[in-house]
């Protein structure tokens, strides 16, 4: 009974968070590409054709995450959220009625509706209001979520399509997502501890050091999204963001091929398996990073492995490396994932998280939009990605300096660097 009371609600709500990246992340991101084959042969379609339908979802998502997130933060937010969720199972589904590839593209934007209310936006914003303490680590644990979820999905997933065709299986993952996915929004994640009669995980140790107090955002002293559009700070850290996502996105899209490219695709095959091994710790050590450096170290020490990760991938002729690189690019990826909830929270505070990371959330999503069409374009004109990955490896800096200055500043403005 008594080991019982010692088990923070908020935890719960990890799990939860958890279990939603497992299954909808994983079908939105990491299952997606086993669908391409039997698609495009199945409709006759080109795969660069199907593969529009994750441009439709990543725009969508785009311009609806700043509106996504004011709603989010409004007093309805549990209804909104498992009406997403709800709604991205039948826009998954609807996949299955297609018969030619515009009507996968009103599904993809359907999908993009959705999912931008039912997985990484909503998760951020209760985890965030749970956590003052070890927010980071929260919020990582839940994002690895999509990892373990995508290698259990996979080999199920692949079976249903060789055994049933792919229209089935876009039907059974939708009503999966529905069934498995709405009671966890409706019930385990509650929005608010207030609601509960809690306080959000590590508030009371507030009173017990004014030093710890400074050196944290407190969410009482944040600002709303309307007068943080008014400093040049914010814009620094907008844009910051905006980098980040273009190199996250961009180098992943095209790591497989410039490692085939250099090294064949029976060990480009090898290093995937191995850094996608790695991506699951990589994010829980990451947020843990966070909880004990803060948001300015965090954020050079994980931008920093992914500059040098980037670097390497200029080097065409060491497999030793190559490995080496997977564990640098394995921590460096994550920032994709894992640095813009944490660090916008960090940096802005909690008060009004939901409006300003949606906004946010926005400039990651158009980086992100931007990234794999450059890096192919830099491919395309130069025959090779040598020019990407110095462009890359440099912006990764850039990114740093950005949201780096953007949290010195914001802290001068809200009196908390001492």
């Amino acid at each position: 009974m008594e080991a019982s009371k010692k088990i923070f609600y908020g935890w719960f709500v990890v799990a939860g968070g958890f279990i939603l990246m497992a299954v909808l992340h994983s079908m939105l991101q990491t299952c997606f590409s086993l669908f391409v084959v039997p698609v495009t042969t199945d409709m006759g379609i080109t795969r660069s054709a199907f593969g529009i339908c994750n441009t439709v979802v990543m725009v969508v998502t785009m311009l609806l995450s700043p509106y996504m997130g004011k709603w989010l933060s409004q007093k309805n937010t549990r209804l909104i959220f498992t009406a997403c969720v709800f709604g991205l199972g039948l826009a998954y589904a609807s996949y299955s009625l297609a018969q030619s590839s515009w009507h996968l593209y009103v599904s993809a934007a359907l999908v993009g509706i959705f999912s931008c209310g039912a997985v990484v936006l909503p998760l951020s914003i209760i985890i965030t209001n749970w956590f003052q303490k070890s927010r980071g680590t929260a919020i990582s644990i839940a994002l690895a979520g999509s990892g373990i979820g995508g290698a259990i999905i996979s080999p199920i997933l692949t079976y249903i399509i060789q055994t049933m065709g792919w229209r089935p299986a876009f039907v059974i993952f939708g009503i999966v997502m529905i069934v498995v996915e709405v009671p966890v929004a409706l019930f385990l994640m509650r929005p608010k501890p207030e609601a509960m009669g809690l306080a959000p995980y590590g508030s009371e140790e507030k009173t017990q050091s004014t030093a710890a107090t400074a050196a944290k955002p407190a969410a009482e002293q944040g600002l709303p999204l309307k007068e943080l559009k008014k400093h040049t700070f914010f814009w620094m850290y907008w844009a910051g963001m905006f980098v980040l996502g273009l190199v996250g996105f961009g180098s992943l899209g095209q790591l497989a091929a410039s490692l085939t490219d250099s090294y064949g695709q029976g060990f480009c095959a090898m290093i995937i398996s191995f850094f996608l091994l790695l991506l699951t710790p990589a994010k829980i050590s990451l947020g843990w990073v966070y909880d004990k450096i803060g948001p300015k170290l965090g954020t050079i020490y994980v931008m920093g492995f992914f500059a040098i990760a980037l670097a390497m991938l200029l080097i065409t002729h060491s497999t030793t490396l190559m490995w080496v690189m997977a564990i640098f690019y394995s921590i460096g990826i994550c920032s994709g994932t894992v640095t813009p909830p944490v660090v916008t929270a960090a940096t802005f505070g909690s008060k009004y998280y939901g409006e300003i990371y949606g906004f946010i959330n926005f400039a990651v999503m158009a980086g992100g939009a931007l990234g794999a069409p450059v890096v192919a374009a830099v491919y395309d004109f130069s025959g090779t990605y040598e020019a990407a990955w110095i462009a890359c490896s440099l912006l990764c800096i850039l990114s740093t300096i950005l949201l780096v200055l953007a949290d010195v500043r914001c802290k001068k403005l809200l009196g908390q660097v001492h």
